[in-house]
């Protein structure tokens, strides 16, 4: 895996989001890994929880804006699965039959956001800060803003 690091501490599985460089943003790229991930961790009988994290000093500075602006591109053109896509990492996470938890470290902005509403609990450490930024962008607030 490129964009997220595995450990199994006991039966918990630390996932920690791994591109400090770009302050760990969401991506197409990121969110097939969350997928894969969670698919493989459901199967297994030795991992009872997830917890998320991120390298660096961010926990997730929010998403790639041009992913999200090739999405809605896409949409205009009668794609109707681009958006979806763009939120598959953080469904995988809300759906997931494992209990998660977001330990937040550092930044969560926007889509960082997301990520940590689709989480069952959330752990804040004291270098955590939550902006949801948004309307600042001229985006509507989705992937998980709207019903958690």
């Amino acid at each position: 895996m490129e964009y997220l690091k595995l450990e199994h501490r006991d039966r918990v599985a630390l996932l920690t989001l791994n591109d400090p460089e770009r302050r760990n943003v969401v991506s197409n790229e990121l969110n097939e890994e969350l997928v894969s991930t969670f698919d493989e961790l459901e199967k297994s009988d030795d991992t009872g929880a997830v917890v998320i994290t991120g390298e660096g000093r961010a926990f997730c500075a929010g998403a790639i804006l041009d992913d999200l602006l090739d999405a809605g591109e896409m949409q205009k053109q009668g794609d109707d699965a681009s958006l979806p896509h763009i939120y598959r990492g953080f469904l995988r996470i809300a759906h997931s039959t494992l209990p998660t938890v977001a330990a937040v470290n550092g930044a969560a902005v926007g889509a960082g956001m997301n990520m940590v509403l689709a989480c069952d609990l959330v752990i804040a450490g004291v270098s955590a800060r939550f902006d949801t930024r948004f309307l600042n962008i001229g985006l509507h607030p989705g992937g998980g803003h709207t019903w958690r």
